[in-house]
């Protein structure tokens, strides 16, 4: 019933790619070539297009394809019962989302009929036809079988649902609220709020400043927007669009012109109009706010994106021997010794309060194993743990932050790496492994419960994986993995990788070259993973390089030659060669077997400082540990971060507070407020300099 869309056009109109790169990047996507190894090693085919721009193209041709599917089921079950009008028809055919097809289409879906569908079975739609022109006309054959008063409700309700999916009238009235719409919030009643649960109603105070909100449409911000949803779905917010009368009389203008209604209006039609306004004002609020959680969504989800990728990039540490340490004061704190690889060798556990003994026993293991830096968990007790340590041990000791150490613990993959030790042990032992190579590490935790974001827990937790997932995927395969030392899960984030594949990876180390692992991999699993697997103890350099083994003849020509221009004589080494080849190649070759992780976030030990011995107006140094849209949170050596607001970073004005900050950068800031009671820290960067 509906033309099937052309979706390269579609898709080329509103990402302004030209139809050759989308048109490669879907058929390469239709062979089986994973994202990354497109974004790497298909360049010439897509003309340097990166991950984030295929997966668009990827995801929005996905969308398109959705969509005309519920336009077509729409119309084609509207229409088998009889019931598809004009209107109906052009508002599916002109509807910009799913979600509008979806409002349109509820009603229809229904085993309940609506009172316009009861209307037209009773040809009611012969006097609705004549309210549209202004004029109320009843046939008599009607008034024989049915009441006055009956006819004409049925014709205001037949009126009322045209009008309310007239997709012109829909249109105008979206536009008019997004430029000078308002939403408002109000505090739920007492009575309301009685009935809230115990947990939730600790909640109510964070919400205090929506208790009387009023806000403007164009101008929310996306955290706004979150924390209204938030307050709405706990039951604290009474949240809604503001039904403007002007709004409302734009709209009936509209509706006068669309069908030529110059004189005053008989009472049976506005009572059609103001039943269908209100219809379609409360379809267009639904999907007004649903586009405004979504946004709001796409925003929080970036920040934690960009927060991720800062944290999954933060450098590895060399050593040969390491005390992990995670602290407590009630129970003990529990040692881990590790190996330069992250291997556990020992563990012990000593009491706070039995000082003396616990100096004896931290000296015995340092001294025994020959311990190059201590390194504990940022969690309770970690100062008074951090003391003791000083008291016994001169090398270094770094505070690494915890969070997340215990999600992991009790995970099935704690489980499965060490299925004989206790989830006290485990995460111990994650605590050391996230100092050594937190990439490694931090690819275990569910990306979910990492915060480093803005409100991830309110976005549905199918789309924040999917993108996560993104992140976690275009890391690991961006810093290359050494395939004779990565655990079993590191290895199943590498493009075309599964699980299985990853243990039988596993199982078969170590490897000499990546020739050796055609012999673990099918044809097509080696082609795309294995130039992100890296083996430095090969005779052949590449092998520990960007460079795919498709690419070695061409790339020796080039460093042999020394080679910096494309030329003609290279197409029968690699026959897809182009300038862009040549650069990734000689780029590649100059990167071999450097770490792309510089950035540490991890923090050497410090005198431990209180709240009560912070002065306002003094300048400190701290590391950003999270970067959201109003600001970002500060790690200054106290038990709470403190927040930087987005007015407090720079002189210039900042859009995006991720445009001047990343988690894990050192800075200097200056206390500008503390407030002892709700242990809260205002920072400024700007005033720090």
């Amino acid at each position: 019933m509906l033309e099937t869309p052309n979706y390269l056009s579609l898709i080329s109109q509103e990402l302004w790619w030209k139809g050759a790169q989308i048109q490669a990047v879907l058929e390469l996507i239709a062979e089986g070539a994973s994202v990354p190894f497109i974004a790497r090693y298909r360049k010439e085919k897509t003309q340097n297009l990166d991950e984030t721009n295929i997966r668009d193209i990827i995801q929005l041709q996905h969308k398109l394809e959705t969509l005309y599917e519920a336009k077509n089921t729409a119309l084609c079950t509207i229409n088998e019962m009889g019931l598809l009008t004009e209107e109906l028809s052009q508002a599916i055919r002109q509807a910009h989302s799913l979600k509008e097809v979806q409002d349109i289409y509820a009603p229809f879906k229904s085993k309940k009929k609506t009172k316009a569908m009861v209307a037209l079975e009773k040809w009611f739609g012969i006097v609705a036809d004549e309210l549209k022109k202004n004029q109320l006309i009843i046939p008599k054959e009607l008034l024989d079988a049915y009441s006055e008063e009956e006819i004409i409700d049925g014709s205001i309700e037949i009126v009322a649902s045209q009008i309310a999916y007239l997709w012109e009238l829909r249109q105008e009235l979206m536009e008019n609220i997004e430029a000078s719409g308002r939403i408002e919030a109000k505090k739920k009643s007492a009575k309301m709020l009685e009935k809230l649960n115990d947990k939730t109603l600790q909640e109510v105070d964070k919400f205090q400043i929506y208790f009387e909100f009023d806000g403007k449409v164009s101008h929310l911000k996306s955290h706004q927007i979150l924390a209204l949803d938030r307050g709405e779905n706990l039951g604290i917010l009474h949240v809604k669009l503001q039904k403007d009368d002007d709004i409302k009389d734009a709209s009936k203008r509209k509706l006068g012109s669309l069908w030529n209604l110059q004189t005053q209006w008989i009472e049976p039609l506005t009572e059609a109009f103001l039943r269908g306004f209100t219809s379609l004002f409360a379809s267009v609020e639904n999907e007004l706010r649903s586009n405004l959680s979504d946004q709001a969504h796409d925003v929080s989800i970036h920040t934690f994106q960009t927060n991720l990728q800062a944290l999954f990039m933060t450098k590895p540490e060399k050593k040969n021997a390491l005390l992990a340490v995670d602290p407590w004061f009630r129970l003990w704190c529990k040692l881990a010794v590790l190996d330069g690889f992250g291997n556990p060798l020992h563990f012990q556990k000593i009491y706070l309060f039995e000082e003396q003994k616990a100096r004896t026993i931290l000296t015995e293991i340092c001294q025994k194993f020959a311990i190059d830096t201590i390194v504990i968990g940022n969690g309770t007790a970690c100062n008074e743990t951090q003391q003791l340590c000083e008291s016994v041990f001169s090398k270094d000791i770094f505070i690494v932050n915890e969070s997340w150490a215990s999600v992991y613990s009790v995970s099935k993959i704690a489980w499965e790496e060490f299925p004989t030790l206790d989830s006290l042990d485990r995460g111990t032992v994650s605590i050391g492994r996230r100092f050594l190579d937190p990439l490694s590490e931090l690819v275990k935790v569910p990306v979910g419960s990492i915060g480093v974001g803005m409100y991830q827990h309110d976005i549905p937790e199918t789309k924040l994986e999917e993108k996560l997932w993104f992140v976690v995927e275009d890391c690991v395969n961006d810093v290359g993995i050494n395939v004779n030392t990565a655990s079993i899960y590191l290895l199943g984030h590498i493009s075309w990788i599964d699980k299985r594949q990853a243990k039988k990876i596993y199982q078969n180390r170590p490897y000499k070259n990546r020739a050796e692992l055609k012999k673990v991999l099918w044809d097509k699993a080696y082609q795309q993973a294995i130039g992100f697997l890296r083996i430095p103890e090969s005779p052949e350099a590449f092998d520990n390089s960007d460079i795919h083994p498709e690419q070695y003849a061409l790339a020796s020509y080039i460093i042999s030659n020394n080679l910096l221009k494309y030329q003609d004589a290279m197409k029968e080494l690699y026959p897809e060669v182009t300038q862009t080849t040549v650069d990734f190649i000689r780029k590649a070759y100059q990167e071999l077997g450097k770490e792309k992780r510089i950035l540490s976030t991890h923090t050497k030990a410090r005198p431990p400082i209180t709240l009560e011995s912070l002065k306002q107006g003094e300048i400190r140094e701290g590391t950003v540990r999270n970067v959201v849209a109003f600001g970002a949170f500060v790690d200054i050596w106290v038990k709470n971060d403190g927040l930087v607001h987005i007015s407090e970073l720079c002189d210039a004005y900042v859009k995006n507070p991720l445009d001047v900050l990343q988690v894990g950068e050192k800075v200097k800031v200056k206390i500008l407020d503390i407030n002892l009671q709700t242990q809260k820290i205002q920072l400024s960067i700007r005033q720090a300099k």
